[in-house]
């Protein structure tokens, strides 16, 4: 379709429609053109939405016209990927398709899977979540009319009383509590103006005071006054207006409909549009927004309102609930947070009472990075704090003004740990129920000078570095609250005492090694955080072992960390950065989580040695390296011997069981065998494995990862040269594939030939 409108036309569309947002559905991220300002420089990405001109889009007959500059419009580009063109004569048409994709003939607009999910492509079409999109419009739409008006863009006058009230109510019996009757119109109050009973009573409209004149008591559909029970609020049929009347002897019941409207058979209460709008009269129905009306009571239970959980197969009310999120984030910080998130659960609710303090930290970035051979899922540059955002708190990060642009650049402001994605199709979500909003943590890009933020979930305070320059300044940060963080070394038992009271949700435990996110609710059982602390940081020691650390080839810089979650996206417990446990399994405060298979293992998957040789092998089979070390030098145990593993597997490839075949306890035993077989070795033969390979240059690592067959020789010659013998028949015997090649590479160094069976059976049975 040929575009001949002139910038004109474009300009005088702008502003008739409201801008449309592309979020991804896999990354709940927003299609941004993050640098340049036309076809020639645009670098178009995925970025946090903040509701920024840069990623915004008009949307015309098909085309995806850009926020910032509406004569350029989205279009695929000739590299795979996506740019802009001129909106007057490009041709480009998209789709969104039934299954949310953004179409242009056979192929979607798609976010791949790889870290940091920051690139768009152009992708054949498939079915799954990185290339289904939500659109702002979309996202409103399915809302409907389900938000009760009670719930959305609440004004900020009306917010702060609700507030106030509910924190003034804490102490009284849900009996003993008033209500108040709020015009929607004007957001003044139902009023006694004048008078005591009902020979004299005035009744109108005032602002907020929070007296007994405002105040009302329902009992059985009347409105006893809170100035005195026995009167009741009842129509003055004579001129039309309401007044006071005798409870006992008045039939006038009031009922309050799902739209606000506050009626009287056939009549409803009424606010004149006519100044001062301090009167109150009885007129018939129309459902104008001077006949709508709040009660206190209907605003705090909105607020309180129960989501969580809902059933994953519920996918409008999924939909719903991204869609409030969305247009939470959007919102403006200066009016109140359009829809109240359902804290209370998960990840926690911090009172209104607790209070608020402002704090300076310094932020070291001296030591950015790591080193190019590390060869594993590498900790990111995370720094946990004492501080915790309360949700829907506003708060500030300042940096200092001199600081430039650029520095600035390298910091992000994380709020909450919990980092996973969850999704209808996630493992632990699809068929059961999402027990917490998809998406808990957010966000923020900070500049010189004061960034204001919120946060509509809460969570703590993180500051993350990217790479860059180096160097140390000190933030402040207000309009937080205190939380607790045991750092090992630093705390000793008397301030863990008094810390684990703080009203924060989580808690921070942490050590040079390790960073432990726990419920505060549960941290407070911890009697001794020193020595959970030192179960953690001993764990970690013994992964680093076997990895080959040492002083001259030593660990990654930065810290694991290990976060509680009410549900994950896959497992009981999860291996990345950070690493996720489910709090109904695995309970992180315990002393005896340290010591578990489960923190081993998790943790274990983040030192693998991933596409150089461990997946080759058996990404389950050679994270339990890690784990059967650890269980050896901790508990004296193999799991392989006490589940008679060796000897079912013996008796397997006897049969003719192949390694391709094997499961990965099998596999695990094929490895095994030859540490058992050379006990002068033992564990150091994984140990020199793991070092060889990061010393490998480039290129030689490159090759490597290109195949698997490259990676059983690899392992074959670094195993065979440990132990000193030449490991081929053990490889023929489980009919695992080695090269003639490395083959006559080992055949050279003239080593003995091990044993084609290395079973062991007179010393590997149970």
């Amino acid at each position: 379709m040929l575009r001949n409108e002139s910038n004109s036309g474009l300009a005088e569309m702008a502003g008739k429609d409201e801008p449309e947002y592309l979020v991804n559905q896999s990354s709940h991220t927003c299609l941004t053109v993050v640098r340049g300002t036309g076809p020639a420089d645009a670098v178009l990405a995925m970025a946090k939405c903040t509701g920024r001109a840069r990623q915004q889009w008009f949307v015309h007959e098909g085309q995806w016209q850009w926020g910032s500059n509406r004569s350029y419009c989205l279009v695929p580009d000739d590299k795979g990927s996506v740019g802009l063109a001129p909106s007057a004569t490009s041709r480009v048409v998209w789709t969104l398709d039934a299954a949310d994709r953004m179409v242009v003939g056979s192929h979607a607009l798609d976010v791949p899977w790889e870290k940091p999910r920051t690139r768009v492509i152009m992708y054949p079409k498939h079915n799954y979540s990185n290339q289904q999109w939500w659109t702002l419009s979309s996202l409103k739409s399915c809302l409907g009319t389900t938000e009760h008006n009670t719930s959305h863009c609440l004004p900020e006058a009306i917010a702060h009383v609700c507030q106030h009230e509910t924190q003034c109510s804490n102490d009284r019996h849900p009996q003993e509590a008033a209500d108040y009757l709020i015009s929607q119109s004007t957001h003044t109050f139902v009023t006694v103006l004048s008078g005591t009973g009902p020979d004299d009573a005035v009744v109108g409209l005032a602002p907020y005071e929070g007296s007994k004149r405002q105040q009302w008591f329902v009992k059985d559909g009347q409105w006893q006054w809170g100035g005195n029970l026995s009167f009741c609020l009842a129509p003055d049929w004579n001129s039309h207006t309401i007044k006071l009347a005798s409870c006992s002897s008045n039939s006038h019941f009031w009922s309050l409909d799902s739209n606000g409207v506050f009626s009287f058979e056939s009549f409803v209460l009424d606010v004149p549009w006519e100044q001062p709008r301090t009167n109150i009269i009885m007129y018939p129905k129309h459902g104008g927004e001077n006949q709508r009306w709040w009660t206190l009571s209907g605003l705090k239970s909105a607020s309180n309102r129960k989501i969580y959980p809902f059933s994953a197969q519920d996918h409008n009310k999924y939909k719903q609930e991204v869609a409030r999120g969305f247009i939470n984030k959007l919102s403006p910080l200066s009016e109140p947070i359009p829809h109240t998130r359902d804290v209370e659960d998960f990840p926690g609710r911090v009172a209104p009472t607790t209070p608020r303090i402002n704090a300076n930290i310094p932020l070291d970035i001296t030591s950015l990075g790591h080193r190019e051979n590390l060869r594993m899922t590498l900790p990111e540059n995370w720094k946990a704090t004492d501080f915790y955002v309360a949700a829907g708190d506003v708060f500030h990060v300042i940096l200092p003004e001199t600081l430039s642009l650029e520095r600035a650049s390298q910091i992000t402001v994380r709020v909450g740990a919990q980092c996973d994605c969850l999704e209808p199709s996630s493992a632990n979500v699809s068929g059961r129920n999402f027990n917490r909003f998809p998406l808990v943590t957010e966000e923020f890009d900070v500049e010189p000078g004061v960034n204001s933020m919120r946060c509509q979930f809460g969570g703590n305070l993180i500051f993350m570095f990217d790479e860059g320059d180096h160097f140390n300044i000190t933030v402040e940060v207000r309009n937080v609250v205190r939380a607790p963080r045991y750092i090992l070394g630093q705390n000793n038992a008397l301030q863990w005492q008094n810390m684990k009271q703080l009203d924060a949700p989580f808690s921070i435990l942490e050590t040079h090694k390790v960073v432990v996110v726990v419920p505060t609710i549960t941290a407070r059982n911890i009697t001794d955080p020193q020595g959970l602390l030192l179960r953690y940081d001993d764990v970690m020691s013994k992964l680093e072992f076997l990895s080959g650390f040492d002083e001259t080839d030593p660990p990654p810089r930065g810290k694991q960390w290990l976060v509680d979650d009410v549900q994950i996206k896959a497992g009981s417990a999860h291996a990345g950065f950070p690493a996720m446990f489910d709090r109904y399994c695995y309970d992180l405060c315990c002393p005896s989580t340290p010591h578990d298979w489960v923190t081993w293992h998790e943790l274990g998957h983040n030192y693998q040695q991933g596409k150089w040789w461990s997946y080759a092998y058996g990404s389950e089979t050679t994270v339990n390296l890690f784990s059967l070390y650890i269980q050896e030098k901790l508990k004296g145990e193999d799991r392989l011997k006490k589940e008679n593993q060796y000897m079912k597997t013996a008796a397997a490839v006897d049969k003719g069981l192949t390694f391709i075949e094997a499961d990965c306890w099998q596999k695990l035993v094929f490895l095994m065998e030859i540490k058992h077989a050379f006990p002068q070795s033992g564990w150091e033969m994984f140990r020199r494995l793991n070092r060889t390979t990061r010393s490998l240059p480039l290129n030689e690592a490159n090759t490597l990862a290109s195949r698997t067959s490259h990676q059983y020789d690899y392992v074959y010659k670094i195993l065979s040269r440990s132990v000193g013998s030449d490991l081929i028949l053990h490889y023929h015997r489980w009919g695992l594939p080695i090269s003639q090649e490395a083959q006559t590479e080992i055949k050279r160094l003239e080593l003995p030939m091990a044993p084609a069976d290395l079973s062991g059976r007179e010393y590997c049975s149970p």
